[in-house]
């Protein structure tokens, strides 16, 4: 077996959730409902499980870490997804760049080239995308400005949390290149999209 990136179970009284994501590849999960993706996609941002879950991070069982090592499993972890919001009292740019201004690295030169190149690929103007408020961008900005800011920590996992949703049927077709984008940062890094099905 390949070495996993994420291995994760949760039973519950209506379902079991069961998830292995190969470290480098591509896993595609369909889960019952939004409850059950949204303890899976909390469970993997803050590298902790919740009574009745088991969560190993890159071989570490989460309910064994101490708080130094569960910050440092965090950190190689970054998502778009409704459960990390924007600021929104902060522009774009502030946004972005928080992560980094917080931890002084990397650099805000380094963010902001990393940003332009990010935008100017998804045919965004920087300039113009950096000074709007959270509430003045589109859904498909607002997910842009979160995957953006992810990208600034160099994340070894990348959750894609129902990255379709509130998206027009053109704005779908942009999609892909959030992964594009994240594989030419991190060749070797895993991805993992989570999406609800409806029941049958």
């Amino acid at each position: 077996m390949s070495e996993l990136a994420l291995r994760y179970r949760r039973k519950s009284a209506r379902h079991e959730i069961e998830l292995s994501a190969p470290k480098g590849g591509v896993t595609r999960l369909h889960v019952p409902d939004e409850d059950a993706k949204a303890h899976l996609v909390t469970a993997m941002l803050k590298a902790r499980c919740e009574p009745g879950e088991e969560l190993e991070l890159f071989g570490e069982a989460a309910s064994t870490l101490a708080p130094a090592g569960r910050a440092r499993l965090r950190a190689k972890v970054g998502a778009v997804s409704p459960i990390v919001g924007l600021v929104a009292n902060l522009n774009a740019w502030e946004n972005i760049a928080l992560p980094a201004a917080y931890h002084g690295r990397p650099t805000l030169e380094q963010v902001a080239e990393l940003a332009r190149a990010v935008l100017g690929a998804f045919g965004a103007d920087a300039a113009a995308f950096f000074a709007r408020l959270p509430e003045e961008l589109g859904v498909l900005e607002r997910k842009l400005a979160s995957f953006v800011r992810s990208l600034v920590a160099a994340p070894q996992l990348m959750i894609f949390d129902a990255l379709e949703d509130g998206l027009s049927r053109a704005e779908c077709l942009h999609t892909a290149r959030f992964e594009a984008e994240y594989r030419a940062r991190a060749p070797q890094g895993t991805l993992v999209y989570v999406d609800t099905r409806e029941e049958a």
